[in-house]
């Protein structure tokens, strides 16, 4: 993995720039935190609370850091950068949980995507191992009785997602980052082919750079503003929690099958996820679905169902057309775009955070996130 980048004190002038972030989910608390280390004065915007709740990805997302199992058929340049971000993951969560106080709830378990009855495990990829159904007992005791075999991913984590933007909220406190929440940003402000502010309710306030972390609502905010970029749509994904045992967890690990994944995490809380539908920015849960997803996971890891419901919610993930991140400059100079994570925010962490901070202070991308430059729109276009 190449070194992560780090401000570099030859960059004069950098701990006067002023930087507004729109969004305030993983991507976006994540530059910010960065940016503000780097000397920077960072104001970070969202409309609703920070963390962002409600419809925000993060928030109802799983927490998986899956390089191997959850990119199989991933292409050469998203793969390389899944497995540079898995391997950047516990020096990025030993950081976070020291300047934030508290826990991302960032664990090294591995985990199983477990097959049922006649069903074989398809040949492993690198880092997987296929096991019996002996092997996968010792390590989840719990999986039903007729799981045959399984893959095992002892290279996989997890995080919990509540826990890591909480603890990336209090990290950008305490580096000087001015949060406002309940802050909606109108429109992005230009003049002379160079984005200038930000225009709110209060009325226009002006910044160096704007970096755009706003997921699914990025598209929006670029339209409104008249400036071009890529056309991002919302695929929700809904999911339920149930209310485990720390003491006695019917699951200990990641384990996955192919019609659900269950994640415990270190609260107690074991979510099952996910649906994807393509439904615009509806929020109304189809609880058929969900429903068939607690059935899933029941069949699974039986003792599940002895568990009470939490809750059920949905989230947007934000999608380019491609299927791929989109991350630095399209259109007018000062603007740096983090966004078309999709299914894979959690995972991308580290490195969103990074490659947006290098590029709104450097200009640049760097080489592993090249493939994912925002500009390739505007070539595309052209």
């Amino acid at each position: 993995m190449p070194e992560r980048w780090r401000y570099d004190d030859t960059m004069k002038g950098i701990e006067r720039l002023t930087i507004a972030v729109v969004g305030g989910g993983v991507a976006g608390l994540g530059v910010a935190w960065r940016l503000a280390q780097a000397g920077c004065a960072v104001t970070l915007f969202d409309a609703g609370q920070v963390p962002s709740h409600n419809g925000a990805a993060t928030w109802a997302s799983a927490g998986m850091i899956c390089a191997r199992l959850e990119m199989v058929d991933a292409s050469p340049p998203m793969a390389a950068f899944a497995l540079s971000a898995r391997a950047a993951w516990p020096a990025f969560a030993a950081e976070l949980d020291r300047s934030a106080g508290m826990s991302c709830g960032y664990l090294e378990r591995g985990a199983l995507h477990a097959f049922f009855g006649r069903a074989h495990a398809p040949h492993p990829g690198a880092g997987v191992e296929r096991i019996d159904r002996a092997t996968a007992l010792r390590l989840e005791p719990g999986l039903a009785d007729d799981v045959a075999a399984a893959l095992w991913a002892p290279g996989e984590a997890q995080a919990d997602p509540r826990w890591l933007v909480l603890a990336l909220a209090r990290a950008c406190r305490a580096a000087g980052v001015t949060v406002r929440a309940e802050t909606r940003i109108n429109r992005l402000l230009e003049a002379q082919g160079r984005v200038t502010g930000v225009l709110t309710a209060e009325g226009p306030a002006n910044f160096d750079h704007v970096v755009v972390a706003a997921g699914a609502w990025t598209t929006g905010l670029l339209k409104v503003s008249n400036l071009p970029g890529p056309r991002l749509r919302p695929v929700k994904g809904e999911l339920l929690s149930l209310a485990g045992d720390r003491a006695v967890m019917p699951v200990t690990r990641l384990v996955w099958t192919d019609e659900c994944y269950i994640v415990p995490h270190g609260d107690g809380r074991i979510v099952v996820g996910a649906t994807q539908l393509e439904a615009g920015f509806d929020t109304t849960l189809d609880h058929e679905r969900i429903d068939a997803l607690r059935r899933s996971a029941e069949r699974a890891v039986p003792a599940l169902a002895r568990l009470t419901e939490l809750e059920r919610v949905c989230g947007f993930r934000p999608a380019a057309d491609d299927g791929l991140p989109v991350l630095g400059g399209i259109g007018p100079q000062g603007l740096t775009l983090a966004t078309g994570q999709f299914r894979n925010g959690i995972l991308f962490a580290p490195l969103i955070a990074d490659t947006a901070a290098q590029h709104t202070l450097q200009g640049r991308l760097p080489d592993l996130a090249r493939p994912f430059a925002a500009a390739r729109f505007a070539e595309a276009a052209a």
